[in-house]
């Protein structure tokens, strides 16, 4: 199956289609997926191709066609379900050039769009017809290009062979070498290449490979490269350059002389001479940026998509969005070699000076939290402070900004978006609860924890010395451990006591598991309060579920000065364990 069609098999659920084989039917249809199964709807939900029959359906093609699996089978039907090109096919492709590429047991051939086999089964692989009209492909483990008729316009003799899908160029491989032909055939180099590079460009929101839209060919012979044109002329010679990369959509190359790194256009001109330590183009939200870093001793130096210097004598870099004029524009984090930040934007201009300690993402907002002389507040895009740099800790709840949760002469308060207050300093401590981070607090006063709602609520009661907040090892987000009076319990977000606060100790392992302790004796429960292990033994190890490989989960108990093993039903597995053993074995987890 080729990419292409992968592609559409898992990007459209529900795909409208137009047909353009029966005018007097509705226009619009909705594709179906069913259990193992797809169908057709039309727009008003009437089914059109019930589900169940066809284990696959492709979105309707420009000519009306399905492409289907009927069977294990593959072929073409309509919208109502006359079948076009029989299912008879181990495999078939999308069309391409009005032709589609047919599978029957190992050998490949072609059908046209009335399912007539215009080009025999005979080849090895799966192709497609290009814009040149031609496709390359494979018989008796050589390659070559046939056209619609499947003349053979390059002789199927050819070691390996290389397409563009954007322009007219192919390349062939004969005896360890690389040659250039166009689509008519014509052998335009000799064999002379040890490599010819095909790059990617987006024309028109398609992604399309190719030899030379993008500025030139790189080519390699005897370890030296050179650029040519789309004519195969030399426009950067072999002997000028140590390595280089291909050109990419901007038109621009990055080079090396004597191991030194430039960058060139395709005219051959140097836009950023070869002095750089390193040339390389930064990730930036999980893909590779247009811009460039460039490494010249202990400095970085930044250049735009063009290669033109945007800023340089930095120790770092950052990218980030802030709200400039009401618009939100890319703004670019920078750190000095003194390791103070600020910000520049696209074009090198300096808009926050570099003058902080810490400087978080404005994040798309209008407002960045900073650290200056030891202190936190915040400022927006023009550097003007919006909050006062004045306090001991600044924190925002990410880029979902809702509020700033900040420390001032060791009280707490809460701010919104738009600074203005939703909790006076009035705390020791405030934290969202991970459960809901918006609208609920663990807060500490006069020394103890409760829970409060944005409204100010008490929620649970200020009379706790400890209490969790959720992590996704936890006991899930509706719970809280809690402790008061050095005693430990289990609560509910609302307060509700599930695990009295009785207990000396708490270890959580799992939902089922919970270890606890109570007047020196050691039991076990579920998440529930209910008893699994009873409390009679003087300590109880568990060997941690991420290591161990037991199906069975095993409690090592001590009773009476002697170890044993029980499971979850508290019947005895294993005696006479050894003392040296266990604490070798639990010397890590527990004290």
């Amino acid at each position: 199956m080729t990419k292409e069609r992968i592609i559409l098999f898992f990007s459209f659920l529900l795909v409208f289609a137009c047909n353009k084989v029966d005018k007097n039917i509705p226009k619009e249809y909705i594709r179906i997926m069913g259990e193992g199964s797809w169908g057709y709807n039309d727009a008003d939900g009437n089914v059109i191709i019930p589900l169940g029959k066809y284990k696959f359906l492709n979105p309707l093609d420009e000519s009306g066609m399905i492409l289907a699996e009927l069977k294990n089978k593959h072929g073409y039907i309509d919208i109502h379900e006359n079948v076009i090109v029989p299912f008879e096919y181990d495999d078939i492709s999308l069309f391409s050039q009005d032709l589609a590429c047919v599978k029957k047991g190992n050998k490949y051939g072609f059908v046209d769009r009335n399912g007539k086999i215009v080009i025999p089964l005979q080849y090895e692989d799966e192709s497609y017809f290009q814009k040149t009209g031609l496709a390359l492909i494979k018989k008796n483990n050589l390659y070559g290009f046939i056209n619609k008729s499947g003349k053979e316009i390059i002789p199927i003799i050819y070691q390996n062979a290389n397409e563009s899908t954007a322009d007219s160029l192919v390349s062939l491989y004969k005896k360890g070498k690389w040659a250039f032909f166009d689509s008519f055939g014509k052998q335009k180099s000799g064999f002379i290449y040890d490599e010819i590079a095909l790059t990617d460009i987006n024309i028109k929101g398609n992604d399309e490979i190719t030899f030379w839209k993008n500025g030139l060919i790189l080519v390699r012979k005897n370890n030296q490269i050179a650029y040519l044109d789309k004519n195969l002329k030399e426009i950067i010679p072999f002997d000028k350059y140590d390595t280089g990369d291909r050109f990419n959509e901007n038109r621009i190359a990055i080079v090396s002389k004597n191991h030194k790194y430039g960058i060139i256009n395709e005219f051959g001109k140097e836009v950023a001479k070869p002095r750089y330590d390193t040339i390389g183009h930064p990730e930036e939200s999980y893909h590779e940026s247009e811009i460039f870093v460039a490494k010249k001793g202990n400095n970085l130096v930044l250049l735009d998509e063009h290669g033109k210097k945007i800023y340089e004598k930095i120790k770092d870099f950052s990218f980030d969005y802030c709200r400039i004029n009401k618009k939100i524009e890319k703004i670019y984090h920078i750190q000095d070699l003194n390791g103070k930040y600020g910000a520049i934007d696209t074009k090198g201009k300096l808009i926050i000076p570099v003058i902080y300690d810490e400087f978080e993402d404005f994040a798309s907002n209008y407002n960045a939290i900073v650290k200056y002389k030891g202190k936190f507040g915040l400022i927006d895009s023009n550097n003007k402070i919006t909050y006062p740099i004045e306090n001991e800790s600044i924190y925002s709840n990410g880029r979902e900004l809702d509020y700033y949760v900040i420390q001032k002469n060791n009280k707490v308060g809460i701010i919104d978006k738009n600074l203005k207050s939703i909790f006076n300093f009035v705390f020791q401590d405030l934290s969202p609860c991970t459960y809901d981070q918006k609208n609920r607090f663990i807060a500490k006063q006069n020394d103890k924890y409760g829970v409060i709602d944005r409204a100010g609520r008490i929620i649970i009661p200020f009379e706790y010395s400890e209490m969790s907040n959720w992590v996704e090892y936890g006991p899930g987000e509706n719970y809280h451990f809690v402790t008061k009076n050095n005693k430990h319990g289990l609560i509910t977000k609302e307060g509700k006591t599930v695990i009295p606060i009785i207990y000396d100790s708490l270890f959580y392992d799992s939902d089922k598991i919970i270890i606890l302790s109570k007047n020196g004796k050691y039991g076990v429960v579920t998440i529930q309060n209910k008893q699994v292990i009873p409390f009679e033994y003087e300590k109880i190890y568990l060997e941690p579920s991420l290591f161990s490989k037991k199906k069975e989960t095993e409690f090592y108990v001590l009773n009476n000065g002697k170890y044993y093993i029980v499971n979850d039903k508290n019947e005895v597995l294993k005696s006479n364990i050894s003392k040296d053993n266990i604490e070798k074995k639990f010397s890590f987890y527990y004290n």
